[in-house]
């Protein structure tokens, strides 16, 4: 049995296909056309709703992209939709200044849009008090909706005119029909079950484990930012599906001193947090993995065990020398992660495990962590180039150095010959553009839409020159200090 609060009304169900979408429900179920489906791949937030959770600070909203996201997600949170923020007569803010700034061209990318900056809305001025958006703010709440006629102004405009009107809070239509207090769901059974398909959503990773051992070949859910393609895209159907975005050690993040373990169910947005003080270039890398709506749904767990070769923390994790915690049928093992990837889409990984988390060694005052990511797109684009360079330097002398890329080979990949040839050398631009000589021995990528093989690895070469003299700025910024 699945409860979800849609728009201020409680709904329960128990004839849902455990691999139905939230869109493709709530659209042909509930008639709820107030959303719309463009690319069913997550990338135009035509989709885009609002999901809130209940905490200690009242319910909390982000955003989503409903074209991928099992109806499953829903359960016992909230979900808001264009017409259940407002109506005519009474329009949400965002709404109201979409009509004001003239936002609205064709209108098929409309609804995403006012949901996207109704969430900013909430957070940014009902929840923090701000009376001001900068446009970076805008932007990055507005990185995953497309408008197909190029009418980004306007909106923009609406999203700086939203804040001078009457303020309304979106949690008044959740509570509309009061606050529910959710009975526990016996782990064993499955949330939904239909035409041969079952769904799980385990809280503990004793009830994830005792569901591996009955059921080893199950997909295991978390984000579904990847999974939920083959569902839209090649029209998958899971017979056994394990959500485990709901155990709550799996979705926490600890300072253990000298390391940073991270749940596999951290989403990027919680990632940025978590990585700002200690990782700063790797937090700022964060804000380029897809948009918003993506990173409130993607894990770091989702991103390394998927094993793509595009992956955009794998390259990350592998220069900062990281730790995997896998658990499961077998036992819990420790991995480092260079020993992870087998071959494209290959893990260590076997049928009843799972990954749990990554330990992250924090850098010493002598160690940098440098990330560039090249795209075509800044915003919601998958990397040609993902380069991750980690130095250690005794005052002029470099002691130690990887370099890890992803969209060199057929697996994230350290660079062994370029970072040897860094290794104890002197800190100065001849000791990198050196370096650069070895990157083709490290690396055969292919040519493929995003690029071209000798491209990739010019640009990795150049990134090698641009590392060096950024680094080098910051030293000298930081010396004359």
């Amino acid at each position: 049995m699945i409860r979800f609060n849609l728009n201020g009304r409680w709904i329960e169900s128990s004839e849902i296909d455990p691999n139905c979408t939230i869109l493709k429900y709530l659209r042909t179920n509930m008639k709820q056309v107030d959303i719309k489906e463009g690319c069913a791949a997550g990338d135009c937030g035509a989709c885009t709703l609002m999901l809130g959770e209940m905490t200690e600070h009242g319910i909390e909203y982000r955003t989503l992209n409903a074209c991928i996201a099992l109806m499953a997600q829903a359960h016992n949170r909230y979900l808001l939709t264009p017409s259940g923020i407002g109506r005519p007569g009474d329009l949400h803010p965002a709404q109201q200044a979409m009509v004001e700034c003239h936002g609205s061209q064709c209108g098929f990318c409309t609804p995403g849009f006012v949901m996207s900056l109704t969430n900013l809305y909430q957070n940014a001025c009902v929840r923090a008090g701000q009376t001001e958006l900068s446009n970076d703010d805008i932007h990055a709440a507005l990185s995953g909706n497309l408008c197909r006629c190029t009418g980004y102004r306007p909106i923009i405009d609406a999203a700086h005119r939203m804040l001078a009107l009457d303020k309304k809070d979106v949690t008044q239509v959740s509570a509309r029909s009061g606050v529910q207090t959710f009975d526990p769901q016996a782990a064993d059974q499955p949330l939904l079950e239909k035409d041969g398909c079952r769904l799980f959503m385990p809280e503990t990773e004793q009830q994830l484990q005792a569901l591996l051992k009955q059921f080893p070949d199950a997909r295991l859910w978390a984000g579904g930012t990847d999974a939920g393609l083959e569902v839209t895209q090649r029209f998958s159907r899971f017979s056994t599906i394990i959500c485990v975005n709901r155990i709550a050690s799996l979705n926490a993040c600890q300072d253990l001193g000298d390391q940073l373990w991270l749940g596999a169910s951290v989403t990027f947005s919680q990632a940025e947090q978590a990585l700002a003080a200690d990782f700063p270039s790797f937090a700022q890398l964060l804000h380029r993995i897809g948009s918003r709506q993506i990173r409130n749904m993607g894990t770091l767990g989702g991103n390394i065990a998927n094993a793509s070769p595009i992956g955009d923390t794998p390259p990350v994790f592998l220069a900062l020398d990281a730790t995997l915690e896998i658990d499961g049928i077998n036992g819990r093992r420790d991995v480092p992660i260079r020993e992870f990837y087998l071959g494209y889409k290959k893990t260590v990984m076997v049928a009843g495990e799972y990954l749990r988390a990554i330990r992250v060694p924090k850098l010493g005052a002598d160690e940098t962590l440098w990330v560039h990511k090249v795209s075509k797109r800044y915003d919601d684009d998958i990397s040609a180039v993902l380069f991750a360079l980690y130095l250690k330097r005794d005052g002029e002398t470099l002691t130690a150095a990887r370099l890890a890329c992803g969209g060199m080979a057929a697996t994230p990949l350290l660079g062994i010959k370029t970072g040897a040839a860094l290794a104890g050398q002197p800190f100065v631009q001849a000791t990198f553009t050196h370096a650069a000589t070895f990157v083709d021995q490290d690396y055969q990528p292919i040519s493929d839409v995003r690029a071209t093989d000798k491209y990739r690895i010019q640009v990795t070469r150049n990134l090698l020159t641009k590392a060096f003299i950024e680094l080098n700025h910051t030293c000298e910024k930081g010396d004359a200090a």
